[in-house]
């Protein structure tokens, strides 16, 4: 039966040759693989990579837990991915070394999961790792019973320090199975506690719950930006949190932290200074050293507040920022087909960083007299180096200060050139491997961010990519109702999606709609919604499932958290796209009966589910605050819909006008959508019932004033490109006048109030007061 396993595996790694790079110093003299393990059967890159170890593994299914049962051994569980340095490390420490194999062989049933295809069963483990051992991250080692339960877990091992745990363990499994029974009850008690405890629904008090968030203010390392200490990560959704609170109220402070946190990464080493993009974190608290892997979901993420900063601030350097790494995902993390790649690894060549760094004389070889000049005062490059012996890149002082310092007044294009030289040349190095595997939620997040940059910079480019990404997964990973696949890898979809999957793709879907008009898009949105309802409703609490409810393996606890991660919140997300949809239905053609009165239940019933865990860490939970705050208080976005879906709003500023030294002026257009039947009220008349449009500044500006506003029915170029379920537009062009008041980071930004009615031939609904900051 091994020798039939053993050629069934070797016929397997002979059929698959080329398709992944075999990783193992265990080669016979022809260059063949001396081990195979049943991971070669898998199409995940990450326990392909673990193809050829020595390690027995399997991957996670019935097969696995069946044979802990059989031969009565516990399970040695390994989580990771692909692009995981220290996974690689304990990898060729630990997994490649043959005597470390012989005792998990011998001793264990060994199972390895890659924690991208299944973030669900990762979770409940890590869960268990935060709470055996206090802290968390990857590789994760967890040590089960044969029916899925944990009784130790930790993450990575020296190898002297794991073969030693491997036998002690072992030893406990023969001598003490009792207190590994007793721990492994208490854990899993534990993790059901934190993943599906039900807290007492609480009073959404929301000025309570902001206030409270805000005090994450307090925790800014004031220096170098984002939160104090270290690892530093960039904190994406606490940094939308505050983006939606400056758009909303001219939040000054707000908007500090969010320029000291953006400037800090941009500047240090966690972005790719060279190429664009950022990697996962920093090591340190300056934003210098990085693990070097670059993730998808950060550069979604990322861009998205670059683009939002840029918007309110007029700051060069953060338009600078997010045009370069939009064009380093289209350049090196675009799929072919349309989608995109989810991530690239941290190490090349066996060395962590090494396609990233430079020595002083690789800058010399590569650069001019002047462009090596350049380089040395942008980045003070070193003999000695500030990472191994070389040199990571990041900007010693701010890009806008050396532009002032530079007489040509040509920096930036002459920094292009230095950077493409140093681009090109990098491009000749062996490349760090690309996981190829698209992951429904993190391709939906990116097409959301392509469109809207598409929109604000007017760049169709953008939006085309975008496009081309959502219609790919509906084509390729939708396979029909209530049937989304997570992964789609070399021509075939796998793996059952996860509520962040369908809620990800909604909202992409949703984005689409809105810029583009194109009614397919809003349809598919609601059939997405509709999926996800059914799929992941939570029955008990009136909230949403985290993961499917299917799945090989044991049966484990579904989350219903609502927490934020590193991404944002899927449950959020999921609120979210709910408060959407009902601020479009109305434009839906063909909706089930009393659809309204389901999703305003639903919506209802996902929040108060969450209440209790929101009202006791609001911080922890600040994507759904959000999509709370959108609820009660309307969108934040420049695409907003109004009496009931009927009315279409889109706002753009257009680039300032210097007027003199101290004056500029800028434009806003505003433009109205109205659906067939329905126009805006534009004059006063004898019917009391009618209000007029009015533009007015936010109460809280300071910095400009109104010096005209008109009203035309010529369509304008560039707002958007189809009017799609709207059959009439008007053009309010607001122009404001800068006043003398002294600057401040959000001088450049203006605020305004819309006031506009919406009526038919025998009906005038309410007025509505939209806010909007450019």
């Amino acid at each position: 039966m091994i020798q039939d396993l053993e050629k069934q595996l070797r016929e397997t790694e002979l059929r698959k040759t080329g398709y992944y790079e075999k990783r193992t110093r265990h080669m016979d003299a022809s260059g063949g693989t001396v081990f195979v393990n049943r991971l070669i059967e898998e199409d995940s890159p990450y326990l392909l990579q673990h193809a050829h170890n020595p390690v027995d593994w399997h991957a996670w299914g019935e097969e696995a837990f069946a044979a802990a049962v059989r031969e009565d051994k516990p399970i040695f569980l390994s989580i990771g991915y692909s692009t995981c340095h220290w996974c690689h490390v304990m990898e060729a420490e630990s997994f490649d070394n043959i005597e470390i194999a012989r005792l998990l062989n011998r001793l264990f049933i060994n199972i390895k999961l890659d924690r991208e295809q299944s973030p669900d069963i990762d979770d409940y483990y890590m869960t268990g790792v935060q709470i055996l051992s206090g802290h968390g991250g990857w590789p994760m080692s967890n040590f089960l019973l044969p029916d899925g339960r944990p009784f130790f877990a930790a993450t990575y091992f020296p190898p002297a320090q794991f073969a030693d745990l491997l036998q002690r363990i072992a030893q406990a499994w023969k001598q003490q199975r009792h207190e590994l029974e007793k721990s492994a009850e208490g854990t899993v008690l534990n993790i059901e506690r934190v993943l599906q405890g039900r807290k007492e629904v609480r009073a959404i008090e929301l000025e309570k719950l902001l206030l409270a968030a805000d005090r994450m203010l307090e925790r800014e390392d004031s220096h170098y930006g984002g939160l104090a200490g270290a690892p530093k990560f960039p904190q994406e959704p606490l940094l939308h949190y505050f983006l939606d609170a400056t758009i909303r109220g001219r939040e000054e402070r707000k908007m500090q932290f969010i320029n000291r946190a953006l400037s800090g990464m941009a500047e240090g080493g966690i972005y790719d200074q060279v190429g664009g993009g950022f990697h996962r974190y920093s090591t340190d608290s300056q934003w210098l050293v990085p693990h070097f892997e670059k993730m998808l979901y950060n550069q979604s993420q990322l861009v998205r507040l670059y683009l939002g900063a840029w918007c309110l601030t007029g700051r060069h350097f953060f338009l600078r920022v997010l045009v370069q790494t939009l064009d380093y995902v289209l350049r090196e993390m675009q799929q072919p087909e349309g989608g995109f790649y989810s991530a690239t690894d941290a190490d090349s060549e066996e060395q962590e960083g090494l396609f990233f760094v430079w020595t002083l004389a690789e800058l010399a070889e590569t650069l001019d007299a002047e462009e090596l000049q350049l380089a040395i005062d942008l980045y003070a490059p070193s003999e000695a180096g500030n990472f191994e012996g070389s040199n990571i890149l990041a900007l010693k002082r701010p890009l806008e200060e050396v532009c002032k310092d530079d007489p040509s007044g040509r920096l930036d294009a002459r920094l292009d050139v230095m950077l493409g030289k140093l681009l090109a040349a990098r491009q000749q190095r062996i490349a760090p491997l690309r996981d190829d595997k698209l992951i429904v939620a993190w391709s939906a997040a990116m097409a959301t961010t392509l469109a809207w940059a598409g929109w604000e910079l007017e760049q169709p480019r953008y939006i085309e990519a975008a496009k081309r990404a959502v219609d790919f997964m509906i084509s390729h990973n939708y396979a029909g109702r209530k049937n989304l696949f997570r992964i789609y890898l070399g021509g075939e979809v796998s793996v059952t999606a996860q509520l962040e999957d369908y809620a990800n793709l909604c909202e992409a879907v949703l984005t689409l709609f809105d810029i583009t008009g194109e009614a397919g898009y809003l349809e598919r949105a609601l059939a997405l919604l509709e999926d996800l309802l059914a799929l992941f409703w939570n029955e008990e609490s009136k909230g949403f499932y985290l993961g499917p409810e299917h799945r090989q393996g044991p049966v484990l606890a579904r989350s219903s958290s609502a927490a934020d991660g590193a991404t944002l919140s899927s449950y959020g997300v999921a609120v979210d796209c709910i408060v959407s949809l009902l601020e479009r239905l109305e434009l839906v053609q063909e909706q089930p009966k009393n659809l309204r009165i389901e999703l305003e239940a639903r919506l209802q019933q996902a929040i108060s589910a969450a209440s209790g865990e929101l009202v006791e860490f609001p911080a922890g939970h600040v994507t759904l605050l959000r999509a709370i705050r959108h609820h009660l208080e309307g969108s934040a976005m420049p695409i907003r819909y109004g009496a009931a879906g009927r009315l279409k709003i889109s706002v753009r500023g257009k680039p300032q006008i210097n007027l003199d030294v101290d004056k500029v002026q800028r434009v806003l257009q505003i433009q109205l959508s109205t659906a067939p039947g329905y126009h805006v009220t534009t004059e006063l008349a004898d019917n009391n019932q009618l209000v007029p449009w009015r533009v007015d500044l936010a109460a809280n500006e300071q910095h400009w004033e109104i010096a005209a506003t008109d009203l035309s029915r010529e369509e304008p170029a560039g707002i958007d490109e189809d009017s799609g379920p709207f059959n009439e537009r008007l053009l309010i062009t607001v122009t404001l006048t800068s006043t003398d008041q002294p600057a401040d980071l959000l001088a450049a930004s203006m605020g305004v109030d819309l006031l506009v009615q919406v009526c038919s031939d025998s009906l005038c609904l309410q007025p509505e007061r939209f806010s909007f900051r450019f």
